[in-house]
C-alpha cells in the first residue's frame, strides 16, 4: 500500500521536509534510457494514446485521429472536414474508436476505416447547428454519458461511482471532494494503481496520492509546481507522469526518474511538454507531446547500450572487436580505440579509454583489429601498430612489432593473434604473413619470430595478406588470406591448402573445434574435429542470401550476421531468421555470464537475450495497416483489394508491429499471377510496390524466411483485383461480341446476296440471251418468209419451214401452188412464224394516248427522243431519270416539266408506263415467259414486277398471258 495515501496533513514537519529532500534529490537522476522518436506528417501535439486489440496504436493529436504501426503514422481525417479537428481523448468499444473532440463526439470503425454517423457529424453539415458544437476533453465509454461539459478534463471509473476531474476540483458524482483548503485545483489526470492500492491525482501544480476510500491525500514534494497532464501505470508498478516539465517515472520503490529533453541527444524525449502517456501490452510507454510521439521501450529480449552511457563522453567508436574474458572483464575496440570496463549492478566500472592521444591509457594505434584472451588469461590488442600485451598490474600496454628473420616481414599491420596447444603465440599480419614464436620469449623482448610463413618459398601460404587466423579442435591453425583457406599442422609446421572462394569475410572455431567460413553469399562448415589428423575434411554450406559479415557460437548453434539480419543455425537441422534491432553488427561475441549476444556497431552496442533461437519460432501474422494508391492514401478496407485500372500503381504497407517484444522476422513476397521469383523484403519496413500491373485478378502471399533464406510459414495473404479499364469491360466485351456476331451475319448475309445477286444476274443475262436469241430467229424467219413469199416460190416457203420449224409440207399441185400468192401463209399449231411487233401507240397498254398532232416540231421531236432512249435502255433495270436526263441532255427540272405537258405524266410514270406497256405486248404474244418478259422490260424482281403489272393492268402477270391466249 502507498505510504504517501497514509500521510496526514498534520504530518509532521520534520517528516515532511525529509522527504521532500529525498524526492527532490531523487527527481534530479536524469536516466540514461533511450527513447524512439516519431514525427507525424499534419499534426505536432499528440494529445490522447490508446491501443487496439491487435496492437495497433491510435494516436489523437491537434488535427486529427492518426495509426501507428512502428513504421508509418496513418492520418484518418480529411482537410477542412468534421474530423480534421483536435482529438483530446479515445476509448474502445469493440472494434469502435470513440474521440472526444472539438467537434463532440464522434466514432471511427477500425475495421472499415470509415467513421460511423453521430450526432455531432449530422451537426458539422449544418451551418447554423455546427456553431453551437462544443468540445469535449473527456470519454464515458461504461457510462455512455456524453454531456460533460468543456471544463471537464478526466474521468475515472471506481467502486464507488465516477470521479470527477474538472476546473473547479474533484468530484464523486456531483459530490466535491476537496484536495486542499480554500479554492481547489484544476483536475487535470486521474489513474488507479493496483500496485499501490490508490488512486493518483494531478492537478494543475502538484501530484496527490489518495487512499481507496478518497479520505486521506498527500502531495508527492518531487512534483510540486508541476502541471500534471497525463498518469499512466504499468504492470511492474512504475507510475508515468507527464507534466509541462517533462516525463517523471516513480518506481514502486518510490524513486522518481525524470525524463527530460536533450537537443545534444535525439534518443531523448522530443519535448518537454506531455499531453498524454500510454502503457500498451507489452509494456512499452507511449508519450504524446508537443511536438510528436515518442516511445519508452522496454523489451525484455534486448537492449541497446550506447557508449557514451559507458565512457560519459561524446566521442564515438565503430565497434569492430569486442570480448568478455573469463573473469567478466569487457573490452571493446574499434575505429577509434579500446574501451575496457566492467558491469555490475551498480552500473559500468573501472572504465578506461585506450588511444592514441591518451597520455592515462595510451594506444599505439586507434585503429583496434582484434581482442584475444591466451589461455593465460592474458588480453593481446591487435591494432594498425602492432600487437599490444595488458599488464594488469600497471593498466597498460605493452607493443609489439616482430619481424622475421630478414627483417623484411613484420608485424605492424596485425590482424589477429592466437596461442597454440603448446603455449606459442600466433601473429597474422596484413603484408607480412604469419608469424610464430614462444609466448616467454615475446614478453621477454624477443621480436624475431620463429616460424614465419609468407606466400613465398616451398611451404608458402596461399597469399600474404592474412585476415583471420583459428585453432581448430586438433589443435591446428587455420589461415584465411582474402579468397584462400589454408590449413598449418603445428607439429610439423606444414601448409596445406583447404579451399578457395570468392571471398573469405569471417572465419572461427565453434566449440566442438569445427571451422566455419563465412562469404558473400553462405556459410561453410569443416569437420575438422575429426579423430584423425589429417588434411582430407568433410565440409557442409549453408545459403544464406546475404553477405556474411561475422559469426558466433551461442549454445551450439551459429549466429550468423548479413547486414542488419541475424540467421540462427543448427548444426543438427533447423534454422531461423530476424532482423537486429537499433545497430548493424560488425562484430559479435556471446556472453555465458549473462546467456547474451553482443552485437557492436556504430557508437554502441546491442545485448539480445540468447533464448530468442531457444525458443520455438511462431511467425506473427502480419497486419495491412495503409495502402498507398497513385500517391494518395486510400482508406478502402476488405477481403478483396479492388481497384481501377487507373489505380494499378500501389504500395501495401504491412506491419508485424516491431514495437512488440519479439524480434522481426524477415519476409519474402510472391504476387501470383505477375511474379516468377520471390521477393525478399529487408529494408526498414514492411511496404510492398507494384507499378504498372496490367488488369486481372492476383493473389499476394508474404512468407517468413529460416536462416537458410527457404520460404517458411505464410504470414499474410491478399486477394486483388485490378478491373480492366472500361472499354475492356464486360458489358463492352459482351457489346463487342454482339457487334461482331451483327457483323459475321451481316457478312454471311452481304455473301449469300451478292451470290443470289450473282445467280439473278447470271439468270438475267441468260434469259435475256435467249429472248435475244429468240426475237432473232423469229424476226430472220419473218424476213425469209417475207422474201419467198415475194418471190412466188411454194418449193422456197417449204425448205424455210422445214429448216425454222422442222414442219414437213406434202407436195402439193401447181395449180395449188400457184395461188401461193394470193393466200396468207398458214402458220403451224405448235408455233408462230410471226415476228414481235414493235410497240403501237395503239396499244392495250397505253391509258392515255398522246396527240401528236397538236405538239409542235420541239415537243414532238422531244417526245421521240425520250422514246427512243426508253426503248433503247428498256433492258436496262438501273435506267431512270437521271440517266434519262443525261441521255437527252436537258436538266431535271425542265424533263418533268416538259414530260408532265407532252405526256400527262411524270418522267418515272412514263418510264414505268412504257416498261408495263411493252411488257403486256410481250405478254399478249404468248412467246415469252414472264420472267423473260420481266427481264426484258428492265425488272430484276418478280414480286416488285407482278406488283407494277397488277397496279397497271388489274391482273398479274401470269393472268394476264392467261387471258390473252
Amino acid at each position: 500500500m502507498c505510504k504517501f495515501a497514509h500521510m496526514k496533513k498534520s504530518t509532521e514537519p520534520i517528516y515532511r521536509i525529509s522527504m521532500a529532500i529525498a524526492m527532490l534529490f531523487i527527481s534530479l537522476a536524469i536516466h540514461a534510457q533511450r527513447f524512439v522518436n516519431t514525427s507525424l506528417e499534419g499534426a505536432q501535439s499528440v494529445c490522447a494514446i490508446t491501443q487496439d486489440s491487435d496492437g495497433m496504436i491510435w494516436l489523437g493529436t491537434d488535427n486529427g485521429l492518426y495509426s501507428y504501426d512502428g513504421y508509418h503514422g496513418y492520418r484518418h481525417f480529411q482537410e477542412h472536414a468534421f474530423c480534421n479537428t483536435r482529438v483530446n481523448a479515445l476509448g474502445f468499444e469493440g472494434r469502435m474508436l470513440y474521440l472526444a473532440t472539438g467537434n463532440g463526439i464522434l466514432k471511427f470503425d477500425t475495421q472499415s476505416y470509415q467513421y460511423a454517423e453521430t450526432p455531432a457529424m449530422k451537426a458539422f453539415a449544418d451551418e447554423a447547428k455546427r456553431k453551437q458544437l462544443k468540445e469535449l476533453r473527456v470519454l464515458d465509454i461504461k457510462g455512455g454519458k456524453t454531456d460533460f461539459g468543456g471544463d471537464v478534463y478526466a474521468l475515472l471509473s471506481t467502486p464507488r461511482g465516477l470521479l470527477v476531474g474538472s476546473l473547479a476540483g474533484l468530484r464523486l458524482g456531483s459530490r466535491l471532494i476537496p484536495l486542499r483548503a480554500g479554492e481547489q485545483p484544476l483536475v487535470n489526470a486521474l489513474a488507479y494503481d493496483a500496485k499501490r492500492r490508490c488512486y493518483w491525482i494531478g492537478t494543475e501544480g502538484a501530484l496527490y496520492c489518495a487512499d481507496l476510500q478518497l479520505r486521506n491525500f498527500s502531495q508527492i514534494p518531487a512534483l510540486n509546481g508541476n502541471s500534471i497532464k497525463c498518469l499512466s501505470t504499468d504492470a511492474a508498478g512504475n507510475l508515468y507522469i507527464g507534466t509541462d516539465n517533462g516525463l517523471y517515472q516513480m518506481a514502486l520503490s518510490n524513486a522518481i526518474t525524470h525524463y527530460i529533453h536533450d537537443s545534444r541527444d535525439d534518443a531523448s524525449i522530443p519535448n518537454n511538454i506531455v499531453w498524454a502517456c500510454f502503457v500498451d501490452k507489452w509494456q512499452n510507454v507511449w508519450v504524446g507531446t508537443d511536438n510528436g510521439l515518442s516511445r519508452l521501450t522496454t523489451h525484455t529480449y534486448y537492449r541497446y547500450v550506447s557508449l557514451d552511457k559507458i565512457t560519459m563522453s561524446g566521442e564515438g567508436n565503430c565497434l569492430h572487436a569486442m570480448l568478455q574474458t573469463r573473469n567478466g572483464e569487457w573490452w571493446m575496440g574499434g575505429t577509434n580505440g579500446l574501451i575496457h570496463f566492467t558491469r555490475n549492478a551498480e552500473g559500468y566500472q573501472n572504465v578506461a579509454w585506450y588511444k592514441q592521444n591518451s597520455s592515462a591509457f595510451p594506444l599505439s594505434h586507434n585503429r583496434v583489429r582484434k581482442i584475444y584472451e591466451d589461455h593465460d588469461g592474458d588480453v593481446w590488442i591487435c591494432t594498425d601498430h602492432g600487437i599490444n600485451f595488458y599488464d594488469r598490474s600497471s593498466r597498460q600496454m605493452r607493443n609489439f612489432i616482430v619481424y622475421d628473420k630478414s627483417g623484411k616481414y613484420s608485424t605492424a599491420w596485425a590482424y589477429d593473434i592466437l596461442q597454440d596447444k603448446k603455449g606459442r603465440i600466433w601473429m597474422g599480419s596484413y603484408q607480412g604473413g604469419v608469424f610464430v614464436m614462444d609466448k616467454a620469449a615475446l614478453l621477454s623482448g624477443k621480436t624475431i619470430a620463429d616460424w614465419h610463413y609468407s606466400d613465398k618459398g616451398k611451404n608458402a601460404l596461399s597469399g600474404l595478406h592474412v585476415g583471420q587466423m583459428v585453432m581448430d579442435g586438433k589443435g591446428r591453425i587455420w589461415v584465411s588470406t582474402y579468397t584462400r583457406l589454408d590449413c598449418i599442422n603445428p607439429n610439423d609446421m606444414e601448409v596445406v591448402q583447404v579451399a578457395n572462394s570468392d571471398v573469405i569475410n569471417y572465419l572461427m572455431a565453434d566449440s566442438k573445434g569445427n571451422i566455419w567460413m563465412g562469404d558473400n553469399s553462405s556459410v561453410t562448415c569443416y569437420y575438422a574435429a575429426g579423430s584423425v589428423l589429417g588434411n582430407s575434411f568433410s565440409s557442409k554450406t549453408w545459403q544464406i542470401g546475404g553477405k556474411v559479415s561475422t559469426m558466433c557460437d551461442v549454445e551450439g548453434k551459429i549466429w550468423v550476421v548479413s547486414d542488419n539480419e541475424c540467421c540462427v543455425i543448427n548444426p543438427q537441422g533447423g534454422s531461423q531468421r530476424f532482423m537486429i534491432p537499433s545497430v548493424v553488427p560488425l562484430n559479435i561475441c556471446y556472453s555465458r555470464q549473462t546467456h547474451e549476444v553482443m552485437m557492436g556497431g556504430n557508437d554502441g552496442y546491442v545485448a539480445i537475450s540468447s533464448d530468442v533461437a531457444q525458443k520455438p519460432k511462431l511467425f506473427t501474422r502480419l497486419m495491412l495497416a495503409g495502402i498507398i494508391v497513385n500517391g494518395q492514401a486510400c482508406e478502402e478496407r476488405g477481403e478483396i483489394l479492388e481497384l481501377k485500372s487507373d489505380e494499378n500503381n500501389f504500395t501495401l504497407q504491412l506491419t508485424d508491429l516491431p514495437f512488440a517484444d519479439r524480434p522481426s522476422a524477415v519476409y519474402a513476397y510472391k504476387l501470383e499471377g505477375s511474379d516468377h521469383d520471390w521477393h525478399y523484403l529487408n529494408s526498414s519496413n514492411i511496404d510492398i510496390t507494384y507499378n504498372g500491373l496490367s488488369y486481372g485478378d492476383y493473389h499476394l502471399t508474404v512468407h517468413a524466411v529460416d536462416g537458410e533464406g527457404k520460404i517458411a510459414a505464410e504470414v499474410y495473404s491478399l486477394d486483388i483485383s485490378v478491373l480492366p479499364p472500361w472499354y475492356l469491360s464486360w458489358w463492352c466485351k459482351l457489346f463487342y461480341i454482339t457487334a461482331l456476331i451483327v457483323f459475321v451475319a451481316w457478312l454471311v448475309s452481304w455473301y449469300f446476296l451478292r451470290k443470289e445477286l450473282a445467280d439473278a444476274q447470271k439468270q438475267k443475262a441468260e434469259v435475256l440471251e435467249q429472248v435475244q436469241m429468240r426475237m432473232d430467229f423469229f424476226n430472220r424467219l419473218a424476213e425469209d418468209l417475207k422474201a419467198a413469199v415475194a418471190h412466188h416460190s411454194f418449193d422456197e416457203v417449204t425448205a424455210l419451214m422445214g429448216r425454222y420449224l422442222n414442219v414437213r409440207i406434202p407436195e402439193v399441185s401447181s395449180s395449188v401452188a400457184t395461188g401461193l400468192s394470193a393466200s396468207p401463209v398458214s402458220e403451224p399449231e405448235s408455233s408462230s412464224s410471226e415476228p414481235v411487233p414493235a410497240r403501237s401507240e395503239s396499244s392495250e397498254g397505253a391509258k392515255k394516248e398522246v396527240d401528236v398532232s397538236e405538239l409542235d416540231v420541239a415537243d414532238k421531236r422531244l417526245l421521240e427522243e425520250i422514246n427512243e432512249a426508253i426503248e433503247k435502255h428498256m433492258i436496262d433495270s438501273d435506267f431512270n431519270v437521271s440517266m434519262l436526263q443525261d441521255v437527252i441532255g436537258i436538266g431535271g427540272k425542265q424533263l418533268y416539266r416538259k414530260t408532265k405537258a407532252i405526256t400527262g405524266r411524270t418522267p418515272v410514270e412514263y418510264i414505268r408506263e412504257m416498261r408495263m406497256s411493252r411488257a403486256a405486248e410481250l405478254l399478249s404474244q404468248g412467246k415469252f415467259s414472264v420472267s423473260e418478259v420481266m427481264y426484258t422490260v428492265g425488272f430484276s424482281n418478280s414480286s416488285y414486277f407482278s406488283k407494277c403489272f397488277s397496279k397497271e393492268y388489274g391482273m398479274t402477270p401470269t393472268e394476264y398471258m392467261k387471258v390473252k391466249r
